[in-house]
Formats: C-alpha cells, sequence, structure tokens
C-alpha cells in the first residue's frame, strides 16, 4: 500500500512540474515510448493463482491505456521504424504498441480493438508454440510452483534443497521464484526443474485452455491487417543464460520459421525476459534481425536499434492508490520515471 501511494506521489509531482509532457518530446521524438503486452482478457483473474500475475489486461484497460496513448503520442507501426528513427524530429512524440509471448486471447480481444481503432501494432511469437495446444514455460513453471508451495512446510528450504544452492531471502512466492529461476537457469534446467516437481505433467492438466497460443490461421489474419509479426525466439528460453548455439538456434530458427510459414521478413525480435548479453544480441545481429527490444534502459553501444527499451505494461501498473486508472501514473510510465528511480533486474554484460 505504501509503494502504491508513493508511486502515485511521485506521478503527480512529475505531472505538475510538467517534466513527463519534457521527457515524452526528448525520449520519444525519433525512438517511440514503446509499450508491451501480454494477454489481453474480459476479466483480470478468471485463471486463479495459477496463471502468472503481472501478465493480464482486460479489455477495458486497454482501451484506456490506448485511448490516452493516441491523444498524447503518434501511434507507428514498427514496419515503420526505420524511417521514424532517420526522420528529423517532430513536435509530436511517437508511441508503438506490441505484445509478448503469442498467447490466443490477444487475437480475439486485442486484435479486434485494435482494428476498430485503426491502432498499428506488433506481435512478437514463440514460434515452437503456434498451432500447439502447449503452453508458454513460464507460465508452467509457475503453475508448477504454485503446486508446490501448497505441499511444500518451508518453501525456500525445499527449493533450495532441490537446486542444491541457496534461495535468495526475496524470493517469497511462486512469483518471485518463478522470477528467480529464469535468471539463473537454463532452459533445460527449468524442464528438470518442472519434470523433479511435477514427474506425471499434472500441471499440464489443470492449467486452463486460455493460456493457449496463437494458431498459424490466426497471425496470418493479423498479418493481412497490417500488424507487425516478429519473433520471441523459439521457445522463449532466457538468451542470457544460454550457450552460443542455442542462441543462434533460438533467434535464427523463429525467423526462418516466420518467414516459411507467413512469408514475412521478420525485422523485429524482443528479448524473452529482456535478458542480453553482447554475444546474444550479436546472435541477433548475424539471423538478420534490424530491430531488437528489450525491457531495460541498458543499450548496446554498438547495435543501438537492436536493443531498443520498451516499457511493459498490465491491469494494476497505471492504477492509482484508489485502484482508478491514472492519467499521471501512464504519463509518468512513458517518461521513464520509475525506470530511473529502480534498479535494473536484467543480466547484462558489464559495459552495457
Amino acid at each position: 500500500m505504501l509503494r502504491s501511494y508513493l508511486k502515485n506521489a511521485t506521478a503527480h509531482a512529475v505531472s505538475w512540474t510538467r517534466l513527463d509532457a519534457l521527457a515524452h518530446v526528448r525520449l520519444h521524438r525519433q525512438v517511440p515510448f514503446v509499450v508491451a503486452y501480454h494477454r489481453v482478457v474480459e476479466r483480470v483473474n478468471a485463471c486463479g493463482p495459477l496463471a502468472l500475475p503481472a501478465m493480464e489486461i482486460s479489455v477495458a484497460m486497454l482501451t484506456r491505456h490506448l485511448e490516452w496513448l493516441g491523444r498524447h503520442f503518434h501511434l507507428i507501426s514498427l514496419d515503420d521504424l526505420s524511417t521514424a528513427l532517420e526522420r528529423p524530429p517532430k513536435a509530436k512524440p511517437l508511441a508503438a504498441i506490441t505484445f509478448d509471448d503469442g498467447y490466443g486471447d490477444v487475437f480475439h480481444h486485442a486484435f479486434p480493438l485494435l482494428k476498430r481503432k485503426g491502432i498499428p501494432a506488433a506481435m512478437f511469437v514463440v514460434t515452437d508454440l503456434v498451432n500447439t495446444s502447449e503452453l508458454p514455460i513460464h507460465e508452467r513453471l509457475h503453475a508448477t510452483l504454485v503446486r508446490a508451495w501448497s505441499q511444500w512446510t518451508s518453501p525456500r528450504s525445499s527449493l533450495s534443497e532441490l537446486l542444491g544452492k541457496t534461495t535468495p531471502p526475496n524470493v517469497s512466492d511462486p512469483f518471485s521464484a518463478t522470477r528467480f529461476l529464469f535468471n539463473v537457469l537454463t532452459a533445460a534446467e527449468v524442464e528438470w526443474v518442472m519434470e523433479s516437481l511435477d514427474p506425471d505433467h499434472h500441471v499440464d492438466r489443470i492449467l486452463p485452455k486460455n493460456l493457449g497460443p496463437l494458431s498459424w490461421e490466426m497471425l496470418a489474419a493479423m498479418r493481412d491487417s497490417g500488424m507487425t509479426i516478429g519473433s520471441h525466439s523459439k521457445t522463449h528460453a532466457f538468451l542470457a543464460n544460454e550457450n552460443d548455439a542455442r542462441v543462434r538456434e533460438e533467434a535464427g530458427f523463429s525467423r526462418l520459421e516466420l518467414q516459411r510459414r507467413l512469408g514475412v521478413d521478420a525485422r523485429c525480435f524482443a528479448y524473452p525476459g529482456g535478458s542480453f548479453t553482447a554475444e546474444v544480441v550479436e546472435a541477433v545481429a548475424s539471423a538478420g534481425y534490424e530491430f531488437g527490444f528489450t525491457i531495460c534502459r541498458h543499450r548496446h553501444p554498438r547495435h543501438l536499434a537492436l536493443t531498443i527499451p520498451r516499457t511493459g505494461l498490465w491491469e494494476q501498473s497505471c492504477l492509482d492508490s484508489s485502484g482508478r486508472f491514472s492519467q499521471a501514473i501512464m504519463s509518468s510510465q512513458a517518461a521513464g520515471t520509475f525506470r530511473f528511480i529502480s534498479r535494473c533486474r536484467q543480466r547484462h554484460q558489464e559495459g552495457l
């Protein structure tokens, strides 16, 4: 609650001094304010405790976000990003809308809204999941930990024993444990954790089906309407944890698959989890991508276009202390206020 009040007070102070408006112009005249969403639902928390928190936004709240962005920014397609980066600065700052992971509910709920309002957007997909009934690895891990948490007497101790390493004190629930494991383990090690905790794959049978991915037909319809289709890797492995061969496979295969299945020249790549190293960026460049998107303010000095920051938003990200949509907080999100006062948790090599 205290954090909510502080966030609200900070946003109103920044808005009152007009520092947010100045930051919008300075930061986003050429490099757009890129917003990242995940799931778009009719009602939040409908999947109960199994679904990952901070991944959902309701259609009603997304509408509020889009309307605010439309009033204060010129909304562009990522297909026009080359022009935006090269054109002379314009008075109105730029913004772009993106969706990660390729959840099917984006097609059912966000896509009609975007078409109705004539708003361009981009979808970053995990290509191995498209046209399958398999759920994203982060959803499966979180659900596995939710189940294990309810069975363990001392969850942190049990997790430490399983891993053979001490679990940090800030790991206090399944969500924080999910974030911790993805930051320190390879995808193969994450699969081993899930197999150890759920050898019968019970979680796969109880996870809600509406967490499922898009089909190629859905993506083709989005492509045909002008939506940018980009890669979010092959399997959603956190690339900063993987060896060079796995990184190149994740980036390269997914681009080739999008070309083969949809006939698109995928120019945009979103780093899973936002984590990257210099080697990861070089691999993404070698795969043929022109633009890469992360979720922090770090940039690769030789590949600025491959480390464009984004801001992740969800249902509660722009609510005031009373639980209402706050234009001041939304404006501060666009100004980068909260990014500059918080520590970056992403993994980068020193110097980036």
